[in-house]
């Protein structure tokens, strides 16, 4: 059986009078095909047929047993108190209207003779429930709206004219740390601070006056916690229905993260041109710290690259927070313990995969404590690894982990760019000294030579004629000294080289095997050194027979013969120094007047020497990367300082 359809009209007769309830059902069914009609003998009756409050409509008597017709319509009151009430009753008087209408009545209707009133009565009914029905229709409206207007992310407000919010959604009331029954009813200037219900009501009295949507942008409001939001009104003309009244509806989306966004891209593409035009790595990796801490707000960024072993990832640029932060700025060896921050840096490097921790106390993958809260780790290629770190939790959003992205490829491809000019600057410092060793080598051709060349073919033309035998001593002199010059010229061509691949070389076997080659008799070698260096093993003897061959012979042959028996041998050391080695003797030293030219190549004090010994001992210096001076020793002897030198591990 077929339940009710929704336009059939229940209705509950209760009168004590069983005749008059039979022919009222009677008639109300025949009057109108949708009624329904049930009865019941008295009031309490009644209130037992009402427990579901499932009847459309209750028409009642005012004189009954037990409860009167205005009681009755209390109790029902109570209990349902929309549902459409009508005292149908044989006593009119306007003390009984009275108090229907007082108890909340829907209608009041007296009986009369005749079948007509039931007429009257069934468009009573009938009114009745289709006004309850459209009541109940509009409220459920109401509500669906008020839901999906709460539903909604974006501020939602009516104000009318007045400056009255006639209605808010949840949004709203949330942003000002109230409720939605507090600011409905309220006036924009008790809801908003001065600055913004002034701007606010400029704008939407714009609205109401010309009858044109507004659309706003850039609009900064603080919420109940203190924050600024940035908003993006839309305010639209409202016509409330209810009223003559005129109001605006506007719909307010907070764009705060968006603005938030479009900034730090802003602020990152000034920063990334910056990059673009640095020079060096450290000048690189310092642009790129710099802009993690001013675009992300992380403190504790770092640019890690690789060294030249490939054993660690080094601090090339740190932000200034991270020395005040950390105890020692952190390096990241490869051979490091699971659970350490470098086990997790070398994993990112090797995998070529980012990571973001939102929480590093509470990530399995680090036991090490670390000031970092919030990290992000973004390897760079072949050169190492980007850290941006903040000191709180969950310092990154998704728009961060995309702009360090951004960044940490920009930075790689600086680094990649740096790396090229630094091996175009390499070429062109090399092909500089091969140009200077050619026009070295074509000044020694065009003129040193020449003085030999000189000298042996007038000894060879004196020998024709005279025959003179001591010509072909000066024939041979020359042709030693032409030679000579010949292998020093090569020599300081080939030393000059850049070095390759260095090799842990013992500084005192070095020292030992050079003192081997020099001619010497009543000189003395002391080694005051266990230094290990990084070097070409062939060169770095070289470099030492040359320091040692220039002592002996400046030290020990610019001694007159008395001197050199009235006084101790002469005694060259080699030892330690700030930043590399020394060696020394206890001669007569160098002047003041001509040690910056010691180096020069020619440049010799002794006709008889070629002056490329020391030329030789810069080249070679220079090829690896150190730099010798010439100064004074303790006892006022020649003393040659090499530095920069890198010890070997």
């Amino acid at each position: 059986m077929s339940g009710p359809s929704r336009d059939s009209i229940r209705v509950l007769h209760v009168d004590d009078d069983p005749d008059v309830s039979e022919l009222t059902a009677t008639f109300l069914e025949r009057a109108d095909e949708r009624f329904g009609v049930e009865t019941a003998a008295d009031a309490a009756e009644g209130l037992d047929r009402l427990d579901d409050c499932e009847f459309d409509c209750v028409v009642s008597d005012y004189e009954m047993p037990g409860l009167d017709g205005i009681e009755f319509l209390e109790r029902v009151r109570a209990e349902c108190p929309e549902l459409p009430f009508i005292l149908f009753t044989g006593k009119g008087s306007e003390a009984v209207a009275s108090e229907a209408i007082s108890a909340g009545v829907t209608d009041y209707l007296q009986k009369e003779t005749g079948t007509d009133q039931y007429t009257v009565l069934a468009n009573r009914i009938a009114n009745a429930v289709e006004h309850a029905r459209s009541r109940r229709r509009v409220e459920h409206s109401e509500q669906r709206l008020r839901k999906i207007v709460d539903s909604l992310p974006h501020l939602v407000y009516v104000v009318d004219e007045t400056g009255t919010y006639r209605l808010v959604n949840e949004a709203l009331a949330a942003f000002h740390g109230t409720t939605v029954e507090a600011i409905e009813g309220a006036t924009v200037e008790e809801v908003l601070s001065d600055r913004a219900a002034a701007q606010f009501q400029q704008d939407f009295r714009s609205v109401i006056a010309t009858g044109e949507p507004k659309r706003l942008s850039g609009i900064e409001v603080t919420d109940a916690e203190g924050d600024s939001h940035v908003f993006e009104p839309q305010i639209y003309p409202y016509d409330i229905g209810e009223t003559d009244d005129r109001a605006v509806l506007g719909v307010t989306r907070d764009v705060t993260e968006r603005a938030d966004r479009e900034r730090k891209i802003e602020r990152l593409q000034h920063r990334t041109k910056a990059l673009m035009h640095t020079e060096t790595r450290e000048e690189t990796a310092r642009a790129a710290t710099e802009a993690a801490d001013a675009v992300l707000e992380a403190p504790l960024s770092g640019v890690f690259l690789l060294d030249d072993a490939g054993e660690r990832l080094e601090p090339t640029a740190v932000v200034d927070a991270v020395h005040e932060s950390f105890d020692e700025v952190p390096a990241y060896p490869r051979e490091a313990p699971d659970g350490s921050r470098a086990a997790l840096v070398w994993e990112v490097f090797e995998a070529g995969e980012p990571v973001r921790i939102d929480d590093v106390s509470a990530d399995d993958r680090v036991d090490e404590g670390t000031p970092s809260r919030s990290v992000i780790f973004h390897p760079m290629g072949d050169h190492g690894v980007f850290v941006v770190s903040a000191e709180r939790t969950h310092a990154f959003s998704g728009t961060d982990e995309v702009l360090v992205e951004i960044l940490a490829t920009t930075l790689e491809s600086a680094l990649d760019r740096t790396e090229r000019r630094a091996a175009l600057r390499r070429q062109r410092d090399e092909l500089e000294r091969k140009n200077e060793r050619l026009e070295e080598f074509t000044s020694v051709v065009s003129h040193d030579l020449r003085n030999p060349l000189t000298v042996l073919n007038g000894a060879i033309e004196a020998a024709e004629t005279t025959g003179d035998a001591e010509q072909f001593d000066r024939s041979r002199d020359a042709v030693d000294r032409m030679d000579a010059m010949i292998e020093n010229l090569l020599a300081l061509s080939r030393q000059g080289e850049a070095i390759a691949e260095p090799e842990p070389v013992a500084l005192a076997r070095a020292a030992s095997q050079a003192w081997g080659t020099v001619e010497t008799d009543a000189e003395r070698l002391d080694v005051e050194t266990d230094l290990t260096v990084r070097a070409d093993p062939e060169r770095l003897t070289r470099l030492l027979e040359n320091l040692f061959r220039n002592a002996v012979e400046h030290g020990s042959a610019d001694r007159s013969e008395d001197e050199a028996s009235a006084q101790p041998a002469l005694v060259v050391r080699v030892g330690d120094c700030d930043g590399g080695f020394y060696v020394t003797d206890d001669g007569p030293g160098i002047p003041e007047d001509v040690r910056g030219d010691v180096f020069d190549s020619r440049f010799s004090t002794r006709a008889s020497n070629t002056g490329f010994g020391l030329a030789i001992v810069e080249r070679i210096a220079e090829a690896h990367g150190w730099r010798v001076d010439a100064t004074e020793g303790d006892g006022g002897g020649a003393r040659f300082e090499v530095t920069g030198v890198e010890p070997a591990e």
